[in-house]
């Protein structure tokens, strides 16, 4: 199944108490890279990898940038060439080699998202679905 050709349901409800999995909204390409730098500094722990899947390369450019970011420890992940489908994302989740696991503009099921919540507890990887919210003119 490939990543970009899932259907996100807005609908979703996690537990309140968890913190593996997190869904947000993004309006603008100056709150994406505020996004990209606040979860890359929360989740720099123990020099585990931050997995980032089609993540937006003008964002990325600007963390690239930032002094308080060590950029080694990023993997990036396009799926425009590859087909990454979701046993290698839960994968990745699961084994608790990465601090964090971001996917960028995914369209994602219900159940898609209660798998991905599972093998990131399971791992204890966090997930964060960015959803670019903005209107094209």
């Amino acid at each position: 199944m490939n990543i970009n050709h899932l259907n996100i349901k807005n609908q979703f409800n996690l537990n309140k108490s968890s913190n593996w999995l997190d869904v947000r909204g993004i309006e603008n390409s100056h709150q994406l890279s505020d996004q990209y730098e606040d979860i890359c500094k929360k989740h720099e722990i123990n020099k585990k990898w931050i997995l980032m899947i089609n993540p937006e390369n003008q964002s990325l450019a600007t963390l690239s940038k930032s002094q308080n970011i060590d950029i080694s420890k990023i993997l990036k992940v396009n799926t425009n060439k590859t087909k990454i489908d979701m046993k290698n994302i839960e994968f990745a989740l699961g084994n608790g080699n990465c601090a964090a696991v971001i996917l960028c503009n995914p369209s994602l099921k219900d159940e898609e998202l209660a798998q991905l919540h599972y093998f990131a507890e399971k791992g204890q990887t966090a997930c964060i679905v960015l959803k670019n919210q903005q209107q094209l003119h």
